[in-house]
């Protein structure tokens, strides 16, 4: 596991909901039909959240890119799924390879990965360090040959757009901050709030390339004026379902950063960059040392 890594998870927070096990994922039903699907196994702790409509699905997320996301998904359900990519970090779009119908931003960034794919390389790095893995790797999964090769996005979303599932529509809301083509998706039937990486228990990363923390404050401001149509946070690592108040929570401690009010630690990453990492007990705030917010 790595030094940033939440390395904790209370038992509650997945104890109390029905669960099913898959060779990689962990599988649980959160509501009727809404399910995650955990890798407890990678440091990264990913979550790619179910919803399920009348009509489609739609997977919030494709992990890694270990495990069999689509056999997996396909134990919950036998609707058509579309997968909405938070953000094109190697950690959300993993598994794209494995589904043909496929929503994200459009953005430059999200263009860019999508016709070029993620090299081997860059996984290794990212994904298939063996510090970042407890192993035994699943059945039939060689690490030597992962890639993710380009993909086709059958729907380029922009801000306010609203995802049909029948019964069930997620609406679009742009939120950079920790990555520029980041978004969250609003579920007004069970008002939960889908939001990727920048609302979660653990480290917030506003360090990698096109991260900005003053992005992600302004995001948030955003986030607030929906704050009526949501009880719950569903983000895409650790613990799966938080209170609406980790936003409030959130906009406190990245205000206190920005106004030089918080205090920090020095940190270097596995990659070996130089950090600041501002602690506020159920996350924290990771920035670059030095450069601008």
């Amino acid at each position: 596991m790595t030094k940033n890594s939440y390395k904790y998870i209370p038992d509650h927070s997945y104890s109390r909901f029905k669960h099913i096990r898959s060779e990689w994922f962990d599988i649980y039903e959160i509501t009727k039909n809404r399910f995650i699907f955990f890798e407890p196994r990678h440091c990264e702790q990913a979550i790619s959240n179910l919803v399920i409509g009348e009509n489609y699905a739609a997977l919030i997320d494709t992990g890694c890119g270990i495990g069999n996301l689509k056999d997996a998904v396909k134990m919950i359900t036998d609707k058509s799924v579309i997968v909405i990519n938070t953000h094109t970090h190697s950690d959300h779009i993993g598994n794209n390879r494995q589904f043909e119908d496929i929503a994200m931003l459009d953005h430059p960034l999200s263009r860019k990965i999508s016709s070029e794919g993620v090299t081997h390389e860059t996984l290794y790095s990212e994904i298939l360090d063996e510090s970042l893995i407890q192993k035994p790797w699943p059945q039939d999964f060689n690490p030597e040959n992962l890639y993710l090769p380009p993909f086709e996005v059958t729907r380029w979303l922009k801000d306010g757009d609203f995802i049909d599932l029948g019964n069930v529509n997620l609406e679009v809301i742009v939120s950079p901050g920790e990555a520029p083509d980041h978004i969250c998706l609003l579920d007004r039937n069970e008002r939960m709030l889908f939001c990727g990486d920048i609302l979660l228990k653990g480290p917030i990363w506003t360090h990698l390339e096109g991260g900005s923390l003053k992005d992600l404050l302004i995001s948030y401001k955003k986030l607030l004026k929906y704050i009526d149509s949501f009880d719950y946070i569903m983000p895409s690592h650790n613990e799966t379902y938080s209170d609406k108040s980790l936003l409030l929570k959130s906009i406190d401690g990245a205000e206190k950063v920005l106004s030089g009010q918080a205090d920090y630690q020095l940190i270097t990453d596995q990659w070996g960059k130089r950090l600041r990492k501002y602690d506020f007990g159920e996350f924290s705030i990771l920035t670059l040392n030095i450069g601008s917010l």
